[in-house]
């Protein structure tokens, strides 16, 4: 109304009604964009009239020119304003919606602020420091200290339960205290990750919330790209505690099944393995008779006497190998871990199969490479493998004819990994069939667990290794497994 009055009253020789202009941008403050439009077209309609009720009947050409350059002005910032308040509609929205994802997502959101230890690196850069490693070096104790650096400046409700936090001061207080010593490893790998400039980085953290609970946390550090001043940086913690302890109960109930599975295989191997210990016992009383009958001569044969002990104590070293391999397969332990040299594994798999191979008629082929590197894995485990796809091979022949009954095993060295195939020449595995094969409880024989192949596949993927089956229908089966070198069991 004032800009009316004067565009009115007054005799100005300039567009006074550009003013209105002011009016249109103060609006934007309270006006939604509706009300906007309105009131920029109000203060062209008022510019209209005061034009009327100034110049009457008179239309002087200046004063038409000032007339639609004020009422272009005000339509010009009345668009422009509507397109601003529109913009700023969007990013309210987009805003709102972020606060509201960021306070009630279920995953534990941290906001912070490294704004210190990024000015700690340039520093460090400045004085001709290349590597992180470096300041580990000069300063080892720079990982407790980077942590005083950086700065909580907002936490979502999540965060702020999982430590048990009652508000945003007390958790920044808590932080640094839940990082103890043995962590500061991983504190180096974040800092690291950081110093290289990556803009992600994840691992995992046992953590101790204020109550005492200990915890197991999965968290994401998060660098936007457009903050290389690393003054907001958004790290998400999932309390993964639950996860963990169920997967490590899954471990035990797999390494359970698996003593299962290996105790009811050495009670299909019974007469095999009685003969396996028959056959050296036997040669120890054969030995130590004629050992006692050369003693007992009127002069002693101490040569022949020597020989008998030494074929008996070679003999009792064979039957106390096969029981401390049966003791091996037979005892529940837990993963151990070791050099194993699969070639070791495979021939004492063998010997003790080898009656079930003569019984069967089996012809073996062995092809073992030579100078085969060792892999590290639970010796038990992958032998419990070789037993159960040598043992399956050999009774899949079991109806074929006799002197087309070839069992062939082979071991190599590929490029980052130990292979090991056994191929027989059985009757062939059906297609509907192979897509099962590795399921727990599907098996092909009558009275079969199904659970050979599948402990056999999860025994290899904790060793980082994998398990295939190819088939021909008519002419045999051929399994492998691969175990990479350098990889420990999961």
């Amino acid at each position: 109304m004032a800009v009316f009055i004067l565009d009115t009253l007054t005799t100005f020789d300039i567009a006074i009604a550009v003013l209105y202009v002011v009016v249109v941008l103060l609006s934007l403050n309270f006006a939604k964009k509706i009300q906007l439009l309105a009131i920029g077209a109000g203060c062209m309609g008022l510019t209209l009239l005061s034009f009327l009720l100034s110049h009457g009947q008179e239309l002087p050409a200046d004063s038409i020119g000032r007339c639609f350059v004020s009422l272009a002005a005000i339509g010009i910032t009345t668009f422009l304003a509507f397109r601003v308040k529109a913009a700023i509609g969007v990013l309210a929205d987009s805003e709102q919606r972020y606060r509201s994802i960021f306070l009630a997502t279920g995953v534990g959101i941290l906001q912070m602020d490294f704004t210190g230890l990024k000015h700690a690196f340039d520093r460090f850069k400045s004085n001709d420091v290349q590597r992180i490693e470096d300041i580990e070096r000069l300063d080892p104790g720079f990982a407790r200290s980077a942590l005083r650096l950086i700065k909580l400046t907002n936490a979502n409700r999540t965060a702020l339960n999982m430590f048990n936090a009652p508000d945003l001061g007390a958790l920044e207080q808590l932080l640094p205290t839940l990082v103890s010593d043995d962590m500061e490893g991983k504190v180096w790998k974040l800092l690291a990750s950081i110093w290289a400039g990556n803009q992600s980085y994840e691992a995992e953290a046992i953590l101790k919330t204020s109550d005492g609970r200990q915890l197991i946390f999965l968290y994401n550090v998060a660098v936007p790209l457009d903050r290389p001043a690393l003054d907001m940086v958004l790290i998400s913690i999932m309390d993964v505690t639950a996860r963990r302890e169920a997967e490590n109960e899954l471990d035990v109930a797999r390494s359970q099944l698996a003593h299962v599975a290996r105790v009811a295989t050495l009670g299909e191997l019974t007469v095999s393995i009685a003969h396996e210990l028959n056959q050296p016992l036997a040669a120890v009383v054969t030995n130590g008779g004629a050992g006692l009958r050369w003693l007992k001569r009127d002069v002693p044969d101490l040569t022949k006497v020597q020989s008998s002990m030494e074929s008996m104590i070679a003999d009792a070293t064979r039957a106390s190998d096969v029981i401390k391999h049966l003791r091996g397969l037979s005892v529940k332990a837990s993963p151990n871990p070791m050099n194993v040299d699969l070639n070791e594994i495979i021939e004492e798999t063998v010997t003790l199969l080898q009656r079930e191979i003569d019984i069967n008629q089996v012809t073996l082929r062995v092809d073992l490479a030579a100078d085969l590197r060792k892999v590290i894995g639970d010796r038990v485990q992958l032998q419990q493998v070789v037993l159960n796809l040598l043992l399956n091979a050999i009774q899949a022949m079991a109806h074929v004819a006799e002197g087309r009954r070839e069992l062939t095993v082979k071991s190599s060295e590929e490029e980052s990994a130990i292979m090991f195939r056994v191929q027989d020449t059985g009757p062939g595995i059906p297609l509907e069939v192979r897509d099962n094969l590795f399921n727990p409880f599907f098996t092909t024989k009558p009275d079969g667990m199904g659970m050979g192949l599948s402990i056999c596949r999860s025994i290899l993927t904790a060793h980082g290794g994998s398990i295939s089956a190819s088939s021909e229908p008519g002419a045999g089966t051929t399994f492998e497994f691969t175990i990479p070198f350098n990889r420990e069991v999961g």
